[in-house]
């Protein structure tokens, strides 16, 4: 007996921990527990429902607890149901006996979920703002969840827990409107701690990854930050144009790899953005349909600037750094970029060199002109501030011919409030070269050089816009000193010795002296006076033919001198102008109006030798666009005009007057000798006292009549009295 009771005993405790062994090696399903289980869960989060089909146990001897694995359960929280594909958790042996919880740790995984219907079963455990935004904007998306999870003696969820998953396939509506699709990441989950990776979506046709993205939380601060990239592609005009306003860039085709770093507290501002990013600009485009300036200057600047093959580096923190280099087309013709740009606390800093190798570059009033093929740098370093924009440097440097600008000061209304020194030199169209030095001394500009061609500034002075009063300036007080060892009035005349003062107000010209000198001693002078609003000018020259030349009407002008005032007030100017001792070879309004009047012999005259004329004087008034001619009277040896009229420009010409040859003069006052049978005939009685004619037209297409006069008007008479006494 005693032998039988050893064995059943033996046999009784091998069985038991050929039973343990089992246990602890292969375990066994049940489903005795589901109940035991679901009530605890529920005897702490009523609001649970588990929901378990068979359940293995494994027992853990050595630390007497208990392994509980089941597959494919369901919790329902409400009506919202999570379906997971494992659960496993932990029942301490000893909690039995101390009645704790007893579950100490709960593990599980789900199946791919509807993204929506996650977020409802998680707002059903716990509600928040951050939930609900999320639960408006989602749209579709599958989810699944890996989550480890440690339970205390009480039942509570610990926080040193670990939730990783993967989201497919997601996206979501904004409050705008734009939707965010197919968002594709991989993510993990600690307490106050959340990781993404492999991270892809597409956003306005933009495929945009990351490799990771951190989202840290720190009291009531998130703290994001990681790695974005997008690959090639062409850029929504909306997601540029709120951050670049008032430039027109289109088309715009780049990839980046960038990495940032940010800030959002509870109420989702954000703050203390860093980002650094490499982009590659394939190609953009830029509007220049209203940069006129530029067009002027770029003649073949077309209508758009093709940027292509840019690489750029992006530096932004507490202000910003940008720097590139590449490829720009401001033409059909490729020129190279390198540009640096710097703004921090309200300052900005640019650095610019642009190639102009293939494009002409053009200064009218320099009478400058590159042609393409020539080779060419522009360098521009600009500090901006509240104030003011300070060019430190502007540079052109084309072959010998060299433009330097040094510290120009640019106030808030875009005007010149200082500068330190403008050095030119250059060869211009003429052949002609040229050096200009305008340094600052204290309060005074000096203004001089060795040789400088003012005969572009000539011409835009006597036939420019007048109404295109450009104000480069402040409205400060300026004084300028100029002095020039010699300067081109053309390419065959040459004044030396150029001095003289000139004091601006503003961009306007309070005053002015200006004395210089011809070769042979001849002296010519400019004084410009403004007085109580009046601007009185005055010009005077012993050699009048390099003036009077650079009206093209005008051809064959010898000798004389000229004599011009003029008096303006509120942009109307009176005026007279008088050259005296001249002749004239050719005058294509003249030659034909003496044609027309049979005085071909005056006619031929004209065009071979010339016509000399004691006086000529015009006295005329300019009001906007429109001269109006008083009068303008010429006496000579051979004929005199009278004529008065008006001319519009580039609109239409309007001139009415007299021409009468010197034979009749003579009739009146007998002192100077007939020119006979060209003029009135061989007969006393013969011929005429004069012509009356009209011109009128469009500049290029002037139409001119005449007709024979019998008898001149007491004006004309009086007027010839009155110049023929002066002259004697």
């Amino acid at each position: 007996m005693i032998k039988i009771l050893k064995i059943f005993f033996v046999s009784l405790i091998l069985i038991f921990f050929v039973s343990l062994t089992y246990l602890s090696i292969f375990g066994i399903e049940t489903n005795r527990f589901n109940k035991l289980i679901s009530d605890k869960i529920r005897n702490i989060h009523p609001e649970i429902d588990v929901k378990l089909k068979k359940i293995k146990l494994t027992i853990e001897l050595f630390e007497l607890k208990v392994l509980i694995v089941t597959k494919n359960p369901v919790i329902e929280i409400g009506n919202k149901k999570l379906s997971l594909k494992k659960v496993s958790t932990t029942y301490d042996i000893k909690s039995f006996f101390k009645k704790d919880f007893g579950i100490t740790n709960l593990n599980f995984t789900t199946d791919y979920n509807e993204v929506k219907n996650i977020i409802k079963f998680a707002r059903a455990f716990k509600d928040s703002p951050q939930l609900l935004i999320i639960d408006k904007v989602s749209k579709s998306g599958k989810l699944n969840i890996n989550a480890r999870l440690k339970i205390n003696e009480n039942g509570q969820i610990e926080n040193n827990y670990l939730i990783t998953g993967e989201v497919k396939d997601y996206s979501l509506k904004l409050f705008n409107n734009d939707e965010i699709k197919k968002i594709n990441f991989k993510f993990k989950y600690k307490e106050k701690n959340t990781s993404l990776t492999d991270v892809n979506l597409n956003y306005k046709n933009l495929t945009i990854s990351s490799d990771n993205l951190q989202l840290i939380k720190i009291n009531n601060i998130y703290k994001i930050s990681g790695n974005i990239k997008n690959s090639k592609s062409t850029i929504d005009q909306e997601l540029y144009s709120n951050y670049i306003k008032n430039i027109n860039f289109k088309n715009l085709i780049l990839s980046s790899d960038s990495n940032f770093s940010f800030e959002v507290d509870k109420k989702f501002k954000l703050k203390n953005l860093n980002l650094k990013s490499n982009i590659d600009i394939e190609s953009v485009e830029y509007d220049t349909n209203n940069n006129k300036i530029f067009k002027k200057i770029l003649p073949n600047l077309t209508n758009k600037i093709d940027i292509k093959k840019n690489k750029i580096y992006l530096e932004y923190g507490n202000g910003f750094k940008i720097s590139g280099r590449g490829e720009i087309f401001i033409s059909e013709k490729k020129e190279n970029i390198e540009y640096e740009i710097e703004n921090f606390k309200n300052r900005s800093k640019v650095d610019l060199n642009l190639s102009l190798n293939q494009n002409p570059l053009k200064f009218s009033l320099l009478n400058f002109y590159k042609n393409e093929d020539v080779k060419c740098k522009l360098n521009i370093k600009l500090n901006k501030n509240k104030q003011n924009i300070i060019i430190e440097n502007l540079s052109i440097i084309s072959e010998k011919n060299k433009f330097n600008v040094n510290n120009l000061q640019i106030n808030n209304n875009n005007k010149i409030s200082d500068f330190k020194s403008i050095k030119l030199k250059y060869e211009d169209k003429d052949k002609i070269k040229n050096d200009l030095i305008i340094t600052k001394n204290k309060k005074t500009y000096l203004v001089e050089g060795n040789n400088f061609s003012l005969n572009s500034i000539i011409n835009n002075a006597l036939t420019g816009d007048k109404k295109k009063n450009v104000e480069f300036f402040d409205n400060k007080t300026r004084y300028f000193k100029v002095k020039f060892d010699q300067n081109d009035i053309d390419k065959d005349h040459v004044i030396n010795d150029l001095s003289g003062e000139i004091v601006l107000v503003g961009s306007k010209i309070n005053t002015l002296n200006l004395n210089s000198k011809f070769k042979k001693n001849q002296k010519v002078s400019l004084s410009i006076l403004i007085k109580n609003n009046e601007q009185v000018t005055t010009f005077y020259s012993d050699l009048a033919k390099p003036f009077v030349k650079k009206f093209n009407f005008i051809k064959g002008f010898e000798e004389g001198k000229i004599n011009f005032s003029s008096s303006k007030i509120n942009n109307i100017s009176s005026s007279q102008l008088n050259i005296y001792d001249f002749k004239l070879k050719e005058l294509p309004a003249l030659t034909k109006l003496l044609t027309l009047a049979s005085l071909q012999g005056i006619a031929d005259i004209l065009t071979g030798e010339g016509v000399r004329f004691n006086e000529f004087e015009m006295i005329f008034t300019n009001k906007d666009d429109k001269m109006t001619i008083d009068e303008i009277y010429s006496i000579g040896p051979a004929i005199s005009i009278l004529m008065e009229g008006y001319v519009k420009k580039n609109k239409l010409v309007s001139l009415r007057g007299t021409l009468v040859p010197a034979t009749t003069i003579n009739k009146f006052v007998s002192s100077i000798p007939i020119l006979g049978n060209i003029l009135v005939g061989k007969k006393t009685g013969e011929g005429v006292f004069g012509v009356s004619f009209k011109i009128k037209g469009p500049p290029k297409n002037l139409k001119t009549t005449v007709n024979p006069i019998k008898t001149l008007t007491p004006r004309f008479i009086t007027r010839t009295l009155e110049k023929i006494k002066n002259t004697n």
